[in-house]
């Protein structure tokens, strides 16, 4: 009696123990959708740094010599240094202003007037909800003006503004000897690029006159011992003038020089240069210097590594372009803000983008930044995605004319013999680039005044090339979308006109996810925001109809683990919902690490010479190492806390589990695993299993990175216990 008590006991306990366990089931025969490679997506906008200081190979800062004076004196911390720039109105009194929330609007004057901002729109500029601390200064609104400022800062601002130190911000004085000098930030209307010259003067005396740049941010620039780096400066002087251009490390020591003399005809003459430092500088700079008597106006600077750094001879820096290829990226956009949100947008043409680098004389606000070039704009990013084997979205402005969309098309798709074709190749790139989407504008409100530009993209693209898809940037986070709302009818006249020129799978939506949220893939937001409730009820109002959906902004707000595992659940419901998507994308690409102004979102972080992942960027890197395309049948009895997605390989013989455990507590689990009969010996991958605001630093870069190991699973009801906050794909060999 004792012993059968005892193994009762046993086997209540047993029991008790299963009851605990969480079921998931996977039914390998059972195919529920396809998962695309295309969604692997990324976005790449003017926020953040991503092209010019990433992965454009510009290795210089302020290369056109826009913004005012620097804010050294501000003693700002580090990671402020790129949210604070100094303006000038009308009267010459300068002013603070705050990139930390662009979306809080001020009113700009015209770049043709030589004042930043009139001082009517410094006072009356855009208020935050919520005031922002800089470095103890308090701004709450854009602007910090003049006569809130402690009475020591106003007396420098001043000095610096009137004085003979007028550099500059993202440029340094560069005296030796005891050479007398004078710098000035010109605007006379003359400027090669924009509105303002900076002059670099040698009054007298001996030594050197001139200054340097050290790269984004002042965060240095990674030179490479006997490694060529070469470049252009744009620069004018009323005499024949010798500059010399210079490499030097970290302290400022010269690793090459060459002295280069110009004409002095009063035209901002090109010097094509190349410098081979002698020596390694992680934090180096590019130097411009004059060592004798004389002046220059400068208006242009570039450098970038020879092409040994770069990528096809395109201006690309190929340590970037090696990170976004092992992140296995199959689709990329090229569209943000700066289409939307900037200032001077008749300066955002396509036309206007083109020819050297260095002849694209224009300059605009876009938003994000305070003054931008067009170094790195379409044509680059064309570049970019055909050297990523990828997809590739650009995104115009929706108020090009219908002639300058075809000369687009024309230009990335005609053939040779075409006039913008001809131009194509004419530019080095004999092969068209067969591009197949065309973006109208970024993250506009549907109206009759929408509907009437994607009509005219959509004309003129298929004017030039039937084949040009049209997407929309149309987000869905309102349910004035939904049916019976006025917003809804317009959707079906868009969708309408499109059916009626057969060119039905020519439309393409993509709305925009608020999925960094961890938990928010479980939530009605999931349905309304991807678009899946818009397709759901549209289908049904057009039969025959399909709504192509390409969702290609995840935002998620943070870099950190809790952004990891939230992506990572993001994608494992989406690929269950596979037949709905045609291409999949996140936000922000790049970031310089801890030198963000706002949208802390960049899965791939960088400084002067190193690049790592943050956590999410680790799952983008695994899942394309084995792109499945058949999703199959999987449920967990607990989705609040385990999320399953399973996938099987072409051949039928491998079988991958994907499971997001999104809760705090380690998970025990039991496998239910049907029609798939698997070695025992299996791989496991993981991530996480630490606390949500874990994350990869400069000093710690692997600190949230993937392992691997093996397990033993039974063949039947097999149990495996899933870490908390984890990311884990157990793979299963027949």
């Amino acid at each position: 009696m004792r012993h059968l008590t005892l193994t009762l006991l046993f086997f209540i306990h047993c029991v008790v123990c299963t009851a605990h366990d969480i079921i998931i089931k996977v039914d390998a025969a059972t195919s529920i959708a396809t998962s695309s490679p295309l969604f692997n997506g990324t976005n790449i906008e003017d926020i953040n740094n991503q092209t010019n200081g990433g992965v454009f190979s510009q290795l210089l800062h302020g290369e056109a010599f826009e913004e005012n004076i620097d804010t050294d004196f501000l003693n700002l911390d580090r990671a402020d240094y790129s949210k604070i720039y100094i303006m000038v109105d009308e009267r010459g009194i300068p002013h603070l202003i705050t990139q930390s929330n662009v979306y809080c609007g001020v009113k700009w004057n015209s770049l043709s007037e030589a004042c930043d901002v009139h001082s009517y729109d410094v006072y009356n500029s855009g208020k935050f909800s919520e005031p922002f601390i800089i470095s103890g200064y308090k701004f709450t609104h854009r602007y910090l003006p003049f006569d809130s400022l402690p009475e020591n800062i106003q007396k420098t601002m001043l000095q610096r503004l009137n004085g003979n130190e007028q550099v500059s911000k993202f440029w340094s004085k560069n005296v030796k000897g005891n050479a007398e000098y004078d710098y000035k930030l010109v605007r006379d209307g003359k400027a090669y690029m924009g509105r303002q010259t900076q002059r670099i003067e040698f009054v007298d005396g001996n030594g050197e006159v001139g200054i340097t740049n050290h790269g984004l941010y002042r965060m240095g620039i990674h030179l490479q011992k006997e490694k060529e780096y070469d470049g252009i400066l744009r620069v004018s002087s009323h005499k024949p003038t010798t500059i010399y251009l210079s490499l030097r490390d970290n302290d400022g020591n010269i690793l090459a020089e060459k002295p280069y003399t110009i004409k002095g005809d009063g035209s901002y003459e090109k010097i094509e240069f190349a410098l081979t430092p002698s020596g390694d500088a992680l934090e180096g700079s590019f130097g411009i210097s004059l060592k004798s008597k004389g002046y220059i106006d400068l208006g242009y600077a570039f450098l970038q590594p020879g092409e040994w750094g770069r990528v096809n001879g395109y201006p690309l820096r190929k340590n970037f372009v090696d990170a976004i290829k092992r992140q296995g990226i199959k689709a990329i956009r090229y569209n943000g803000s700066m289409v939307d949100c900037g200032t001077d947008p008749q300066n955002y043409r396509w036309k206007k983008m083109m020819g050297p680098i260095d002849e694209r004389r224009t300059t605009y606000r876009s938003g994000f930044s305070i003054y931008a070039t067009h170094s790195f704009a379409f044509i680059e990013m064309l570049q970019l995605a055909e050297v990523l084997n990828a997809e590739c979205i650009i995104g115009m402005s929706m108020d090009e004319t219908s002639q300058d969309i075809s000369d687009f098309v024309e230009y990335a798709n005609g053939d040779a013999n075409s006039k913008w074709g001809a131009r194509r190749v004419a530019d080095g790139h004999p092969e068209p680039y067969n591009l197949k989407y065309i973006q109208v504008d970024n993250e506009r409100f549907i109206s009759n005044g929408y509907i009437e530009a994607m009509k005219k993209f959509a004309l003129a693209a298929w004017k030039i090339d039937p084949e040009m898809t049209i997407m929309t940037s149309l987000n869905l986070h309102s349910k004035r979308y939904e049916k019976g709302n006025a917003e809804y009818e317009l959707v079906l006249n868009l969708i309408k006109w499109f059916v009626a020129q057969g060119k039905g799978d020519k439309l393409a939506w993509d709305p925009h996810f608020d999925g960094g949220d961890l938990g928010w893939a479980a939530t009605d937001n999931f349905y309304r925001q991807l678009g899946l409730n818009l397709k759901r009820d549209v289908e049904a109002d057009i039969p025959g109809f399909k709504l192509n959906l390409h969702p290609m902004e995840e935002n998620g707000w943070r870099c950190d683990w809790y952004r990891g595992l939230a992506h990572a659940h993001n994608y494992n419901k989406i690929q269950r919902h596979g037949d709905s998507f045609k291409m999949v994308g996140t936000a922000n690409t790049f970031q310089p690490h801890g030198l963000h102004y706002m949208w802390d979102q960049g899965r791939i972080h960088y400084n002067s010479h190193e690049i790592w992942y943050m956590p999410s960027a680790y799952i983008d890197e695994e899942l394309s190492k084995h792109w499945f395309t058949n999703v199959v049948k999987s449920s967990s009895s607990d989705e609040k806390k385990l999320d399953v997605t399973a996938k099987l390989n072409d051949k039928g013989d491998s079988l991958f589990i994907y499971v997001a455990n999104i809760s705090e507590h380690d998970q025990p689990a039991v496998m239910d695993i049907a029609n798939f009969n698997y070695k025992s010996r299996a791989e496991v991958w993981s991530i996480g299993g630490c606390d949500l605001t874990e994350t990869n630093s400069a000093e710690n870069k692997k600190n949230v990175s993937p392992k691997t190991s093996k397990t033993t699973l039974s063949r039947k009801n097999a149990k495996y216990t899933f870490p908390r906050y984890s990311y884990t794909i157990i793979k299963l060999k027949r």
